[in-house]
């Protein structure tokens, strides 16, 4: 049985993904720029894991160094759109959950991981996101990082402030309306298309975990991870982890 995740992504957000974000060359810029504030691709290459890698806005960046990528995501529509924006480069694409480690761990181990945009919320429960830690950090070469970004919910909205315009144009408008609960937030997004003179509407609702900074950090020391850095980036957290030298 499909998640709730899965589902979403086949019934509106793969399609208009890049749209939604700006384009491919805004992706592509916004990735480049993220990237380059982290430090990576490092000269020294290796192989690097895009977990929850989308249509492959990082994966190329990384690739285009010279660095072996492999990317994971569950959506084969998203991966099918990174084989285009990747072409050439090398990266191997893996059809998984972010939280199958198995399927991805023969690739390593692996000099940093990446889990951008907001994957992380994904997940199904808190518990997971925790158990991941120490499975990640095996994964990595020691002094390897993990990144994560993702967005905080720190406070309930309601009513009219709980509806947001994604993005709008003539024949495309996008929304989304949130509901919040202690530990998810649920997200019903609404697309409006103009087609064959008419207005046709798709929606669906999925559920996103809200996760704290501090949370993050206290369980990635638990699991055995340094923090390297942590700060608040274009609405989003970015907290850098290390694995420990030896």
């Amino acid at each position: 049985m499909s998640s709730p995740v899965e589902t979403h992504y086949k019934a509106v957000l793969s399609a208009r993904y890049t749209w939604m974000l700006g384009g491919l060359d805004q992706c592509l810029r916004a990735a480049r720029d993220l990237l380059a504030s982290l430090g990576l691709p490092e000269p020294r290459g290796g192989t690097l894991l895009d977990l929850g890698c989308g249509p492959g806005y990082h994966a190329r960046i990384l690739a285009e160094s010279g660095s072996r990528v492999v990317a994971v995501d569950n959506s084969p529509e998203l991966l099918r759109e990174l084989e285009e924006v990747c072409a050439g480069l090398p990266v191997s694409l893996v059809q998984a959950e972010i939280a199958d480690v198995a399927r991805y761990a023969a690739y390593g181990a692996y000099s940093a991981a990446l889990c951008l945009g907001d994957t992380l919320t994904h997940l199904d429960s808190l518990d997971t996101v925790a158990r991941l830690f120490g499975e990640w950090r095996r994964l990595l070469v020691p002094g390897g990082m993990l990144v994560l970004e993702f967005r905080e919910q720190p406070r309930d909205l309601h009513g009219q402030d709980a509806v947001l315009t994604t993005r709008a144009e003539r024949d495309r408008i996008m929304q989304c309306v949130l509901h919040f609960e202690p530990e998810r937030v649920w997200i019903t997004d609404v697309v409006h298309e103009w087609s064959g003179g008419r207005w046709e509407v798709r929606k669906s609702t999925y559920p996103k975990l809200r996760l704290r900074a501090d949370w993050i950090i206290a369980r990635a020391a638990e699991a055995g991870l340094d923090v390297k850095s942590e700060e608040l980036r274009s609405g989003r957290r970015v907290v850098v982890l290390q694995s420990p030298n030896p």
